[in-house]
């Protein structure tokens, strides 16, 4: 397939990315309780920690394979146009997780859950617990978890997120996911291109459902990805 210009409008990008913020930045807007503490119990929110797992790894490689086999057969590309296309898509991610894993570092910001936890006097006060290692850090949560009698899921992954909140590296990969393919499928074949940003929004609420992170850290995610992946989607649309 020979090099091209992107079809995709300034109008279809703007309404793209406005479907993929907006409503984080209305979440970010109101007032925001994490869980309650009746509903740790619930059945209900294993479907939220399942739709986390999307991206989580290994999800993340199976929801990026499929992806890529779902465009080969929508655009019907050359093995050039694929090879090139999962190397963007990877090189994407790798900066994705490059950012947030340096501005966690930066900012230091607790966890929604782990303040819960302070509240309830189930963890040392948030300085003196996030200054010991992450092994010690996820020795207490797992105490913590035994003593409210979580559901096992929930325990364990709690006891696996021991640091920092801001941004949220699950919902900066979903979003880079939504608009990467996004803006690919609107330029080349939008059938089904709307189920993107419903899915990408799914797990960033999934991410604040279960006490990992604040509407702020899924927004700052959203905004990260979105001008990550616009980036890597017109680079390959450009070329191929």
């Amino acid at each position: 397939m020979p090099p091209h210009s992107s079809s995709l409008s300034r109008s279809q990008v703007l309404c793209f990315t406005a479907l993929l913020i907006l409503p984080l930045l209305l979440l970010a807007l109101l007032p925001w309780q994490p869980f309650l503490t009746g509903s740790l119990q619930a059945g209900w929110l294993w479907w939220s920690y399942a739709l986390s797992r999307m991206v989580d790894i290994p999800g993340i490689a199976v929801s990026g394979v499929l992806l890529l086999l779902l465009t080969h057969y929508k655009l019907r590309l050359n093995v050039t146009s694929l090879i090139a296309l999962g190397c963007a898509l990877a090189a994407l991610l790798a900066s994705d997780w490059v950012l947030k894993s340096l501005i966690k570092h930066l900012t230091e910001e607790p966890r929604p859950y782990l303040l819960w936890l302070e509240s309830q006097a189930l963890i040392p006060a948030i300085k003196t617990f996030y200054a010991n290692t992450a092994e010690v850090r996820s020795e207490q949560v797992h105490a913590a978890s035994q003593l409210l009698a979580l559901p096992e899921w929930l325990g364990n992954h709690w006891q696996h997120e021991v640091n920092y909140a801001f941004p949220s590296g699950h919902s900066i990969a979903a979003i880079s996911l939504a608009q990467f393919f996004g803006l690919i499928w609107l330029a080349r074949a939008p059938a089904g291109v709307w189920l993107l940003p419903l899915c990408a929004l799914g797990v960033g609420l999934s991410r604040m459902v279960i006490g990992m992170h604040w509407p702020t850290d899924v927004l700052a995610s959203a905004i990260l990805g979105s001008i990550t992946a616009l980036l890597a989607a017109r680079w390959w649309l450009h070329r191929y």
